[in-house]
């Protein structure tokens, strides 16, 4: 019977210090995303102001090729 309880105790004790080491791993992956999808906005406004920007030089050129 001793040996049931011990069995039980630590499996009990390892199963709590594996449910908090989950969370911890969610929290850090939640931030981690976050920082993903950061990074993408940043990069899809640089994408829309460099298409902007080629656009203008566009049509300068193409003004510039009417002169």
């Amino acid at each position: 019977m001793r040996t049931f309880s011990y069995v039980f105790i630590a499996l009990f004790l390892f199963g709590s210090l594996s449910c908090r080491d989950t969370k911890k791993a969610e929290a850090e992956m939640e931030k981690a995303i976050e920082q993903v999808e950061e990074v993408e906005q940043q990069v899809e406004e640089a994408s829309e102001e460099l298409d902007a920007k080629a656009k203008e030089a566009e049509e300068a050129l193409m003004e510039l090729d009417s002169i």
